[in-house]
């Protein structure tokens, strides 16, 4: 087995064992680790990003992802921006549109 399939099977134990939601993406169902901050106030330059992410594998991501909806555990989101880690996972930020 080769690193990139190694990699896919770590990354979908990872998250099959660690996610905290179902994520809606395309019409399908993934599993995903949810972050919602509690403060998502604007707190100047440099500042940690408040927005709510949700990390997925990477493939379940569409190109072309910013403004397209997802739902996460049957909220609707808009992506605002995603951030590939390189590992075959992505952090989307997220955007609540009810």
């Amino acid at each position: 087995m080769n690193f990139a399939n190694l990699e896919a099977v770590a990354n979908s134990m990872v998250l099959n064992h660690l996610a905290n939601v179902q994520v809606e993406i395309g019409g399908v169902l993934v599993p995903g680790i949810f972050r919602k901050p509690s403060s998502t106030d604007s707190i100047g330059v440099g500042a940690a990003n408040t927005s709510p992410s949700v990390q997925v594998a990477s493939n379940a991501v569409m190109a072309e992802p910013v403004g397209k909806r997802i739902s996460i555990a049957a909220v609707p989101y808009v992506i605002v921006e995603p951030q590939p880690d390189g590992t075959g996972l992505t952090t989307l930020i997220v955007e609540c549109t009810q």
